[in-house]
């Protein structure tokens, strides 16, 4: 699967989902790679946070989608008791979002390791022991208290989360899969203006040696297949035709 976002607001989201992944990921095995791995996550998020109000932009989101879906209730083919459901976890997650007073994690933010990290972390090749005795300290404590430390730093982070996940659940699900087919690796659609598409999702098969390089405006969208069989050499487009599946997510 390969995704294209159609605007910056999106683009963020997917690249948070991708953090809280690694997040997820590294705190669960744990090991003496992995540690500092979920700590150089939290440093990226703290640097989201730092840049532009997440939190905002969640809202935001949130709220044009629950717009949006509000007026599918009228319709009578709709499954209601699903609908009112996810309309609900949309208006908790925005009234929680909305209660939390400045940015997130300032808590985090004023954690002197993470700081000391921080201002390491500019040194090419890494940190060694030599550059930040208490970072070897803390990488040499039991794991459960390494891994109540990261779960207490990572806390503040945890609703957007939740805000993220939803929204590009939402987002994801709200597009019709078709059947298309590249003719000689090229494929091109034009857009619909009166539909306000986010992201672009294309399917290929597992184990295919082709790739779609996806170019999008706002009036329509291309796709070029490209085989890569030696990565030192330029990737080249197929003359091939490729069948893949085609999602416009518009919601």
């Amino acid at each position: 699967m390969y995704e294209q976002p159609l605007n910056e607001r999106i683009r963020v989201f997917l690249r948070l989902e991708t953090l809280f992944l690694k997040f997820a990921f590294h705190v669960k095995h744990g090991s003496v790679w992995d540690n500092p791995a979920a700590i150089e996550v939290i440093l990226d998020l703290l640097s989201f946070a730092s840049r532009s109000d997440i939190k905002i932009e969640a809202i935001k989101e949130l709220e044009r989608q629950h717009g949006r879906l509000e007026r599918l209730a009228r319709r009578p083919q709709i499954d209601h008791s699903q609908l009112e459901a996810l309309l609900g976890q949309q208006t908790s997650l925005i009234e929680t979002l909305k209660s939390l007073s400045g940015q997130l994690g300032q808590e985090t933010q004023a954690v002197e390791l993470l700081n000391a990290i921080r201002q390491k972390s500019s040194v090419p090749g890494c940190i060694c022991d030599f550059d930040l005795p208490v970072y070897k300290y803390w990488l040499t404590q039991p794991e459960d208290v390494k891994r109540a430390h990261l779960q207490q730093w990572f806390a503040p982070f945890q609703i957007l989360e939740e805000a993220v996940g939803l929204i590009l659940k939402v987002l994801r699900q709200s597009g019709h899969i078709t059947e298309e087919v590249a003719h000689k690796g090229f494929y091109q659609q034009a857009m619909d203006t009166n539909q306000a598409v986010q992201l672009l999702r294309i399917s290929v098969p597992d184990g295919m040696e082709f790739y779609p390089e996806i170019s999008a405006g706002k009036h329509r969208f291309s796709l070029r297949f490209l085989t890569n069989r030696n990565p030192d050499s330029r990737p080249e487009q197929t003359n091939d035709d490729i069948s893949f599946h085609l999602c416009i997510c518009a919601v």
